[in-house]
């Protein structure tokens, strides 16, 4: 990380009073987390949880309009819809479902939760027999390889692989009401923080990182920053950082 980061009083207040102002239900609303809150049953929101991930890029009201579009689709409910394989009408449908996504491409995402949900309990429970050891990692290594021919996942860890790193903070982490906490095959002292160009702007404005490039190294960077402030949970640095870039500060860090 940057050694050379030195943490006024100021700047850590204001990091402990941006957590308290949106690590609330009210986050809730306009965010993406959304959709898996509207359910209660652990497959339902592990596969909400995933598409709405899948789609969260871009601007977030036009893909927030996709997702409700989707979701009405899901009666009685998610896991019906994939074990039932209501979403076949998409197969080699080229036409476009949002930006670059093509509604072949959720046919090919939900052919693989599908598979997925055919053979086991749950998608945690997946995870579990692909990997030998629970680090953050290797659970991202599950995704790149399981859903290697679906367009919009990462096909490696090089990239900042930030709404993967969403998903797992989602479903791993379970202090207060914005994230569901459903999964324990990992700790949040073993997330990386979710990093866009948004993200990285705020923690480069901020003298967190020094880095160049939005990837995984700068997640990393950026999430042992926070390790210092959030003890255990360094995603609780998101919303902190998130209130930094929606409020026009000037704050900075002395170096």
């Amino acid at each position: 990380m940057n050694t050379n980061v030195c943490i006024s009083n100021e700047i850590k207040k204001k990091l402990f009073d941006y957590v308290a102002a949106y690590h609330t239900a009210s986050f809730i609303t306009d965010d993406p987390v959304q959709f898996p809150h509207r359910y209660v049953n652990k497959t339902d929101i592990e596969i909400s949880a995933f598409i709405a991930s899948w789609l969260a890029y871009g601007n977030r009201k036009s893909f927030i309009k996709v997702l409700n579009i989707i979701h009405k689709d899901f009666i009685p409910s998610p896991t019906d819809y994939i074990k039932s394989k209501h979403y076949q009408h998409y197969e080699n449908d080229f036409s476009s479902l949002y930006r670059f996504y093509k509604k072949n491409d959720f046919f090919s995402l939900c052919s693989v939760l599908s598979d997925i949900y055919s053979n086991n309990q749950s998608m945690e429970d997946d995870i579990k027999k692909y990997i030998n050891e629970k680090t953050f990692e290797n659970v991202l290594k599950y995704f790149n390889i399981k859903f290697q021919n679906v367009n919009g996942i990462p096909k490696d860890n090089k990239s900042a692989c930030k709404r993967l790193c969403m998903l797992l903070r989602w479903l791993v982490r379970k202090e207060g009401d914005v994230d569901l906490g459903i999964w324990n095959i990992l700790t949040p002292s073993q997330l990386i923080i979710p990093v866009d160009t948004h993200v990285y702007q705020v923690a480069k404005n901020l003298n967190i990182t020094n880095r160049n490039v939005v990837d995984m190294k700068t997640a990393e960077q950026i999430t042992k920053f926070l390790l210092q402030i959030f003890p255990n949970d360094p995603c609780l640095g998101d919303f902190a950082l998130f209130g930094f870039g929606v409020e026009p500060t000037k704050y900075y860090m002395q170096k």
